[in-house]
Formats: C-alpha cells, sequence, structure tokens
C-alpha cells in the first residue's frame, strides 16, 4: 500500500506537470467521445432516413422473392400475418404491398415503369411515400381510379395533376391488365432517378388491376429501433411458422447500401486512431520529461536503497491515478457534449442524396461513446508510460545525482 500512497501524493506534489497530462488526456478522451457520438449519430440518421424512405427496416416476402422478384412469389394470407406481426412489442407500424413492371403511355408517349400498390392507411406510418408528394396529394379512401406518379415518369410522358395515364402489364391469372388513371399526385423531383421513375396505386386497386386477388408480395416492417433489425428478424421464425417466407433486415434488403456504410464506418476509424495516436505522444512526451526532471529524485531513492521494480510501479502508479482522474472529469464533460449535438447537432454544408438532404451532423449518446475512449485513453497511457518507467528504474544512483 505505500507505493500506491506514495504515487498518489506525487500526483498532486507536481500540479503543473499533472495537469498538463491530465488536460491531454482529458481533451483527448472529450474529443474520441464526441466523435463517436459524431459518427454514430450521423451514420444512424442516414439509415433511418433511408430506410424509411421505402425499404423499412424488415421486409417479409415469399422464399427467393429478394433474389428473383416474380408476379407469382406472393404471400397468401397477408392479413392474417400483419395481425401477428402486429403482437411484436418492438414493431411500430408495417405496410403491405404489390409490386409490377408495367408500360405506361399517354398520347404518343410511352416509357416503362414499376408499379406499386400501397395501403392508404398503414404506407404513411412505414415509409415518407406520403411526404414525398409535391403536388396534388395522397390517395384518399375512395381512390379505385387514382395514381401518383414519380416526376421523372410525368416528365417522359409529359403528363400533368389531373391527366390520365395507361397501364398494361400481365395479369396473375395470363390476361393482359390494361387501365386508366387519373393522375392525382406526383412526387418531388429531389427523389433518387429510380425513384421519379415509379407510380403508385391503392393496394386494392392493384390487386384487382393484376388479378392478385388479396394476395401481396411484400409486408415492410418499421421498427422502433432500426439497430434491432436482425435480431427481430431472426426471431421472426416462431411468428412466421411458414418455411416458405422469410424474414429479411434491411441489411440484406439494401445489402449494397449496408456494405458502403460499413466500409465507410470502418474507415471514420482512421480519424479516431490518429487523435489516440496525439493523445499517446502527448502523454509520452509529459512523463518523459516528468522521468527527467525527477532523475535526481529517482537516483535518491535508488541510494536509499529502493527496488528497481518500486521504481517502476511508482511511476505506473501515477500515471494509473492520473489517468483515473482525468476520465472521471471527462465522463461527464462527454455525455454532456453528446447531448448537446444530439440535439442541436453541428451545421455542415448541404448534401443531397438519393433524394436524402444533410445539412446537420447529429450525435448520439451511447454506451459505446463511453466505455470504449475509456478503455482506450486508460491502456494508452498505461502503454506509453511503461518505456519511461523501465528508463527510470534502471537509473544508477551515481549517474542520477550528476544530473542537472
Amino acid at each position: 500500500m505505500l507505493i500506491p500512497k506514495m504515487a498518489f501524493r506525487n500526483v498532486f506534489r507536481q500540479r503543473r506537470r499533472s495537469l498538463l497530462t491530465g488536460l491531454t488526456l482529458t481533451l483527448g478522451f472529450v474529443f474520441f467521445s464526441v466523435s463517436l457520438g459524431l459518427f454514430d449519430g450521423t451514420y444512424g440518421r442516414i439509415i433511418d432516413i433511408f430506410t424509411k424512405d421505402h425499404t423499412g427496416h424488415i421486409q417479409i416476402h415469399r422464399a427467393g422473392y429478394l433474389d428473383r422478384p416474380s408476379l407469382y412469389k406472393t404471400i397468401s394470407e397477408g392479413e392474417d400475418l400483419e395481425r401477428k406481426l402486429s403482437t411484436i412489442p418492438e414493431v411500430e407500424a408495417l405496410a403491405p404491398r404489390v409490386y409490377s413492371p408495367v408500360l405506361a403511355f399517354s398520347g404518343t408517349k410511352t416509357t416503362g415503369a414499376q408499379m406499386i400498390g400501397v395501403d392508404p392507411d398503414q404506407e404513411p406510418k412505414t415509409s415518407r411515400l406520403a411526404t414525398k408528394v409535391s403536388q396534388g396529394r395522397f390517395f384518399s379512401q375512395d381512390s379505385d381510379d387514382e395514381i401518383i406518379m414519380g416526376s421523372g415518369l410525368a416528365e417522359v410522358l409529359q403528363l400533368r395533376l389531373g391527366d390520365e395515364v395507361s397501364l398494361i402489364t400481365q395479369a396473375a391469372d395470363g390476361s393482359i391488365a390494361n387501365d386508366n388513371f387519373r393522375i392525382i399526385g406526383i412526387t418531388d423531383r429531389t427523389s433518387s432517378t429510380l425513384e421519379r421513375m415509379k407510380c403508385y396505386l391503392p393496394i386494392t386497386t392493384a390487386q384487382a388491376f393484376l388479378v392478385l386477388g388479396g394476395r401481396i408480395h411484400e409486408i415492410a416492417i418499421l421498427l422502433h429501433r432500426q439497430k434491432d433489425a436482425q435480431r427481430i428478424a431472426a426471431g421472426m421464425v416462431d411468428v412466421l411458422r411458414d418455411s416458405s417466407l422469410e424474414a429479411a433486415p434491411w441489411q440484406i434488403v439494401e445489402k449494397p447500401f449496408y456494405d458502403a456504410m460499413q466500409a465507410d464506418y470502418k474507415g471514420s476509424y482512421i480519424t479516431l486512431v490518429i487523435i489516440m495516436l496525439i493523445v499517446a505522444i502527448g502523454v509520452l512526451n509529459t512523463v518523459l520529461m516528468a522521468i527527467l526532471e525527477r532523475t535526481r529524485e529517482f537516483g535518491v531513492l535508488r541510494a536509499l536503497g529502493t527496488r528497481p521494480g518500486t521504481v517502476f510501479f511508482l511511476i505506473l502508479y501515477e500515471v494509473v491515478f492520473l489517468s483515473a482522474i482525468s476520465i472521471a472529469i471527462a465522463i461527464p464533460v462527454s455525455l454532456s457534449a453528446n447531448s448537446y449535438l444530439s440535439v442541436h447537432g453541428i451545421p455542415t454544408p448541404a448534401i443531397e442524396w438519393g433524394g436524402m438532404v444533410f445539412d446537420v451532423a447529429i450525435a448520439e449518446v451511447t454506451f459505446k461513446s463511453i466505455w470504449l475512449p475509456t478503455a482506450v485513453t486508460f491502456f494508452t497511457a498505461v502503454f506509453v508510460s511503461i518505456f519511461p518507467a523501465i528508463r527510470a528504474a534502471r537509473v544508477t544512483p551515481v549517474t542520477a545525482m550528476r544530473f542537472h
């Protein structure tokens, strides 16, 4: 117990040196923690906007539908399945959908498009489709002949609100499905190119148009927390109770996007490594200077019979105490900073991608933004102090007493 007591007293005996080292550790911790919070918050916001744009956090399909979409790979008991899925506590909203490629034409203009049947009540709770209608309105309950067009599709066909468009495709019974629909809404121009070439029908209209009866192609599920998607999807086997159905989290549905996010997120750790490298160099420099200043002190200790190991652990204990004090100060500062940035964020130059505009970096308060800086700061400080401690332990009394 003597060595720890001496080390603790030494921390406060050289206040200026301890203040400099502690400040380096504290600022490094705070910078590390805030950077983690901003990374997690910004990536979380991008994923949240992306998944709520259309994908959802989990999708239910007939097995193999994602690999090779087909008009005939349908879910028969859609309503019963929706009721079961609604009982899962983590589920916030869900929406059934129907898909089909169509040929859209008006007058002499013709183009291919993707037709999506959506539920007028459930879709606005699950995705941002209703908010993307920049002209006109979203579907009402009595909207059998109504259609919402993507802005790109409307431009190609030279159509405006109130105009009629004809759709033609193959129905599920092998017949040719064709009908006319009145345009009641047009999605905004900021959507992605693929999004602008889509058109939307009420799901019952789409089912009748494609002769699907009550069958659907997909159930999109929105969770309270997108981070739970993989866990909840894996646990849906008991709810589905049908080997012909599969629950896919957004990480699988949008695998290219997920892989890009993961690669970018891992790349951001290079910045964090640089931060901690700067902190480590600062601590190493401070401890080395302290060793040089105290060479005569260590020489006296060695002359009095103090063992090299005792000197070594004396310095390590000093760094341990100084790290603990710095971390104790840095934790509430970091929590306060991340809490503030989670509400107000940091304004950034506006970036538009896939119809999403990012103009602020939002932080997120997570357990990782505390424990990871704590572990890295503590072990980095202890590690870089080992060499100076060995140097001090090896000092000879005669040499040390001559040092000025």
